[in-house]
C-alpha cells in the first residue's frame, strides 16, 4: 500500500467521495465540493475568456496590425451595452449577427451531416465485387442489411399509404431496426458511464490509496 504525499491527490479523492456521497443522501460535505466544482468551472471560464481576448483579439491587432479585428471587437463591446438602459437597444445589433451567424452555420451543418451525408452513405451498391471480378460475399450482406434497413425506417414514417401488406412488413422491419439501434445507443451510454465510473475507482484505490 502506497499512499500518494501529493495534497492535489488527496484533494481529488476526498471531492471525489464527497460528490459521489449523494448516492446515500445530500449532505453539507456534498454541498460544499459542488460548490467548490461549480466556482472552479466558472473561474476556469472567465480565465479561458481572458486568454482569448488577449490571444486572439489584443495581441493580433497591436502587434500584428490585422485591422479587420475591431469589427468583432466593436461587436463584442457593443453586447455590453445592454447593462446600461438608455443605448441597452445597441446590444440587439450584435445579437442578431451572432443569431443569423449562428443559424447558418447550424443549417449547413445539420444539413451536410444528417441529410447529404447520411443519404450519400446509403447509396451504396447491393453486390460488392473485387478487382479481380470475385463477389466479396461479407461486404454485399451488410450492404444489403443496411439498405434493407434504411428503407424500413423510412417505410415506417411513411403515413401517406395504409400499412398492410407489404408496407406493413417494412414497417415492421424498420422498427425493428430503429429498437436495435436505440439498444445499441443506450449501451454506448452505459458503457461510457461504467469507463468513468472504472475511472474514478482507479483514481481513489490506485492513484490515492495505492491498493491497486
Amino acid at each position: 500500500m502506497n499512499v500518494s504525499t501529493n495534497p492535489w491527490i488527496w484533494f481529488m479523492g476526498i471531492g471525489m467521495l464527497s460528490l459521489y456521497s449523494f448516492i446515500y443522501k445530500e449532505n453539507p460535505i456534498y454541498r460544499l465540493f459542488e460548490h467548490i466544482y461549480v466556482g472552479a468551472s466558472v473561474g476556469y471560464t472567465f480565465v479561458t475568456a481572458y486568454g482569448n481576448i488577449i490571444d486572439q483579439a489584443w495581441t493580433p491587432l497591436t502587434t500584428e496590425g490585422k485591422l479587420n479585428l475591431l469589427v468583432p471587437i466593436i461587436l463584442g463591446l457593443m453586447l455590453y451595452t445592454r447593462y446600461f438602459k438608455p443605448i441597452a437597444w445597441i446590444s440587439r445589433w450584435p445579437m442578431s449577427f451572432l443569431m443569423g451567424l449562428g443559424i447558418g452555420v447550424s443549417t449547413y451543418g445539420l444539413l451536410e451531416s444528417q441529410l447529404i451525408a447520411q443519404s450519400k452513405a446509403a447509396m451504396m451498391p447491393l453486390f460488392v465485387k473485387s478487382s479481380e471480378g470475385a463477389l466479396l460475399l461479407g461486404r454485399s450482406i451488410n450492404n444489403i442489411i443496411m439498405i434493407l434497413g434504411v428503407l424500413g425506417v423510412l417505410f415506417y414514417f411513411f403515413f401517406s399509404v395504409e400499412h398492410k401488406g407489404p408496407v406493413r412488413r417494412m414497417a415492421s422491419l424498420g422498427r425493428m431496426v430503429m429498437m436495435i439501434t436505440f439498444g445499441v445507443a443506450f449501451g454506448n451510454v452505459v458503457m461510457g458511464r461504467i469507463s468513468l465510473l472504472l475511472g474514478t475507482i482507479s483514481d481513489i484505490f490506485g492513484t490515492w490509496l495505492g491498493i491497486i
